[in-house]
């Protein structure tokens, strides 16, 4: 789908892709792919959720920071997505125009923060003529060096007291500053640092208050399903890199080489089937349940996995280069991702003793 994306990945280096100072954010942005799951009519490559995490596992095969980073992008720009097709001619036009602009989108949702909701607002928002005035961080915040735009949960002011909101946020708006976070080598061309908003101005228009209650969180799960396939795709690639290393080396144990790789396809065929049930049609809290419940099985797969490749390449691929351990590294931080296992295990509970899913805001996963 994405040629030149697809050749600058398999002629450079991981190390050279996964380094602060990479130039991988930038072929993306260059390659087209930003509007990967964007519907054609829209200006987009209209791929399906199947496509889609056929492209993300790929891209994590040779540069997890990417797959990572560019997850954020897609669950963002899905959740655009989702207000405009239930919005007005004007939000159509809004999506749009971002992604013929090309713009890249970082997401100012609630992941790493532990004990909060994924999606329980993180910033402020304080009423003023044509818009608002908004303040608050994120951290980490991925591809805080390269958005052009930010998605940020904020708390919107209105006459019964503040409602969830989702605002619109231009990466060079007044106030808006990128602060050193992200210290650990791993992941680090993900560009996972602090993204400040000090009273930055937010017209009116490009803040979206949940005023029933109900229509936002639908919104954002469908949102948070493109989250969990592709993210889950991205670091089953990472593993795959493993497993492609194992193959490539003179007298792998081929028990070894089975082991490791049906782990990871038995993981993809479950995350493909979620994508089959999305393509046609499915949404809401029991597909997000039964995603959360696959993501939870796949995190101890890619361990066991990598583990497995890991110890078969043996000590001297370990010792001779940095590759093998940067990738087992990357696999363990799949786990980092939420919503958390404490966060939800209530609410997965419930749901199978036969109650309806939710992530409220504010709670740790419930029913409803």
């Amino acid at each position: 789908m994405f040629p030149d994306l697809d050749e600058y990945l398999n002629s450079t280096s991981l190390l050279d892709l996964e380094s602060r100072d990479s130039e991988i954010v930038e072929r993306f942005k260059a390659s087209g792919a930003i509007g990967l799951i964007v519907p054609e009519a829209l200006g987009g490559a209209g791929a399906t959720a199947r496509d889609s995490i056929a492209v993300q596992r790929e891209i994590g095969s040779r540069s997890p920071s990417l797959g990572v980073a560019t997850t954020m992008h897609h669950l963002s720009l899905a959740t655009l997505l989702e207000y405009a097709h239930a919005g007005t001619a004007d939000d159509l036009d809004l999506a749009r125009s971002i992604v013929g602009a090309n713009m890249l989108i970082a997401s100012g949702f609630a992941e790493g923060r532990t004990g909060s909701s994924v999606f329980e607002p993180a910033m402020q928002a304080e009423r003023t003529p044509g818009g608002y005035i908004i303040s608050g961080s994120k951290k980490p915040c991925s591809l805080s060096a390269s958005m052009d735009l930010l998605t940020a949960t904020v708390l919107v002011p209105t006459g019964n007291g503040p409602v969830r909101g989702i605002a619109l946020v231009a990466a060079d708006s007044p106030g808006v500053t990128v602060r050193p976070f992200w210290k650990a080598g791993v992941l680090a061309a993900s560009e996972s640092d602090e993204v400040v908003l000090d009273e930055v101005f937010v017209p009116e228009a490009l803040v979206v208050a949940d005023v029933d209650g109900v229509s936002m969180s639908e919104h954002e799960m469908t949102g948070f399903l493109w989250f969990g396939m592709l993210i889950t795709a991205a670091y089953l690639g990472a593993s795959c890199r493993l497993v492609e290393m194992l193959l490539t080396k003179r007298g792998a144990d081929a028990e070894a080489v089975a082991c490791a790789a049906g782990e990871l396809e038995a993981s993809y065929a479950a995350i493909d089937g979620v994508a089959r049930r999305f393509d046609a049609g499915e949404r809401g809290a029991e597909l997000s349940a039964h995603l959360l419940l696959l993501r939870y099985t796949v995190r101890e797969s890619l361990r066991r996995s990598a583990a497995v490749s890991v110890a078969a390449l043996g000590g001297s691929a370990f010792i001779a280069g940095p590759e093998v351990a940067y990738l087992e590294s990357v696999v363990h931080a799949y786990g980092f991702h939420p919503p958390f296992r404490s966060q939800t295990a209530d609410g997965l509970a419930c749901y199978m003793k036969g109650g309806l899913f939710t992530l409220a805001p504010g709670s740790t996963g419930g029913v409803r």
